[in-house]
């Protein structure tokens, strides 16, 4: 018989369902290696989407008359600088790097970062810099692991060592002398109301997480949940994370111990031998081996890219993206970015220039202690900032619609919360009639939180405005190219071209100031 364990959609090679192929009789089992289950699939290409997106077409962007001619503000032209801002994570990982992306602290976010001050110097912003920062905290960095499952005869006839290859450690794991060995034990899952009664010491926990959308809403309970299991004497715990494919994610840290997660298919594969090892009697054979070398990157520097397009007046609105990112990291926010530009290419025209002076930010340091580009941009440029009226960031703006469980993707855009902090009648009129004009999908109900990079503004005093998601691809490798709608970057880019246009006319009363 066959036996086959839903682990979603996995497009681009990657498998849809996990087909597990086993004996009728244990004596089948044993002449087969691994108790004649298939071998996971490794982690496949991380530059391909692990959802079908070949056949999705969203709908045209919609274009007002007369706004035709603002060819910067196309969605194909902007994903072409989305293509080119992940290349550079690409090329991270070609370069050798096993923890990949255009990371604060490391060459690629520099790289990045020259590259989009050449970008505003040929859009024709004025004042650009690429300023340069020091860190405040050393950042934990791995350099190599493994997550092995070590074969046994018991297991049948041939096994060998099997690596998962969708092991991630988390952020703060260590393993004093690189490697550990123990038996493995499933303790549920972390939506459990509480650890199950069974024998944890000196053992590698299991747990599992099915996050309702990314892995970000699953922070507080997995990390507590882990270091309970730390506390009760396990070895180390594994994050089986149920997404899709086999995808590395990048989410929780500090877990008191050695952490690592594991991605779907990976942890299909590890439950059933599990399983059947239980079955045939032979759990006390089944053991893993985990190796971690780290290191501690300590001096560090960060970057942010600054433009300006003069105004009339002294009043500054200050538009933000970051432009570091884990992974490929195309809406974690290579999208971001590649509205940035477009916006800086379309306000540097002399016929689009306003009345208020526009600061274009290329932030670094998101995804980095101690390296907050925004706060270290304020520091730096107090008469750049001092009679900031309005501060845009741009986050997680353009990436298809992919439904968690059923692993499709709707011809549409992911919707993205809209927060305005102040709650201005005047911004939350235009945020309204912006969202009718061009279909830029926001929730309905706009809200007074800012997460993200405008904590690093608070200080201005501004009103603070953003739309943002976190989508099942939040910090995967499947946060690749293929995942962002170039109709949601047109959108997206024109939505946010109205507002500034609309906040430039209005008066400061109207505008509000930040909450204090």
């Amino acid at each position: 018989m066959r036996r086959h364990l839903q682990s979603g959609s996995a497009g681009a090679g990657l498998a849809a369902v996990l087909a597990i192929s086993i004996g009728c009789q244990a004596g089948d089992e044993r002449s087969q290696p691994w108790f004649g289950l298939e071998a996971p699939p490794g982690l496949g290409d991380p530059h391909a989407p692990v959802v079908d997106v070949a056949d999705v077409l969203p709908a045209p962007p919609v274009v007002p008359p007369g706004e035709e001619k603002y060819s910067e503000l196309e969605g194909s032209r902007i994903l072409k600088d989305v293509d080119s801002i992940t290349d550079f994570s690409r090329r991270d990982r070609a370069a050798g790097n096993r923890m990949w992306g255009r990371v604060t602290g490391r060459p690629a976010a520099v790289e990045t970062m020259r590259w989009v001050a050449d970008r505003f110097r040929e859009a024709g912003l004025e004042s650009v810099e690429l300023q340069a920062y020091d860190g405040t905290e050393p950042m934990w960095w791995p350099q190599a692991w493994e997550a092995r499952l070590l074969a046994d005869p018991a297991f049948g006839s041939g096994s060998v060592d099997i690596t998962l290859e969708s092991a991630l450690p988390t952020s703060g794991s260590a393993i004093s002398g690189g490697t550990v060995t123990a038996a493995l034990v499933d303790v549920g899952r972390t939506s459990d109301d509480a650890l199950p009664d069974v024998d944890i010491e000196g053992r590698i926990a299991i747990q599992h997480l099915r996050p309702a959308s990314g892995a970000y809403s699953e922070r507080r309970q997995t990390v507590a949940r882990a270091r309970e299991l730390m506390a009760r004497g396990a070895a180390a715990v594994l994050n089986v994370v149920e997404q899709t494919g086999n995808m590395h994610v990048r989410d929780f840290s500090n877990c008191d111990g050695p952490c690592f997660n594991i991605g779907a298919a990976d942890g299909a594969f590890l439950d059933a031998v599990m399983t059947h090892a239980a079955e045939a009697g032979v759990s006390d054979a089944l053991r893993m081996e985990l190796a971690l070398t780290t290191e501690t990157l300590t001096a560090l520097t960060g970057q942010n890219v600054v433009g300006v397009v003069p105004g009339r007046g002294d009043e500054t609105i200050i538009v933000n993206a970051h432009a570091d990112g884990w992974f490929d990291a195309a809406g974690d926010n290579g999208d971001g970015l590649a509205v940035l530009l477009a916006m800086a290419r379309h306000f540097a025209k002399p016929e689009h220039r306003i009345d208020r002076t526009l600061v274009f930010v290329a932030s670094g340091g998101h995804h980095s202690r101690g390296l907050n580009g925004p706060s270290n941009f304020v520091a730096m440029n107090p008469a750049l900032t001092d009679d900031t009226v309005l501060v845009l960031n741009l986050e997680h703006i353009a990436q298809l619609a992919i439904r968690p469980g059923a692993w499709t993707v709707d011809a549409t855009e992911q919707r993205m919360s809209f927060g305005i902090d102040n709650e201005s009648t005047f911004l939350i009129d235009a945020g309204r009639r912006g969202m009718e004009r061009y279909g830029f999908n926001l929730n309905p109900e706009f809200r007074a939180a800012v997460p993200g990079d405008l904590g690093g503004y608070r200080s201005l005093g501004a009103a603070r405005v953003q739309a943002i998601h976190s989508g099942p691809m939040y910090h995967t490798s499947g946060d690749v190219l293929a995942t962002i709608s170039a109709s949601g970057l047109e959108r997206a880019a024109r939505f946010y071209t109205f507002f500034v246009r609309e906040a430039a006319k209005a008066a400061l009363e109207e505008i509000g100031r930040g909450p204090q």
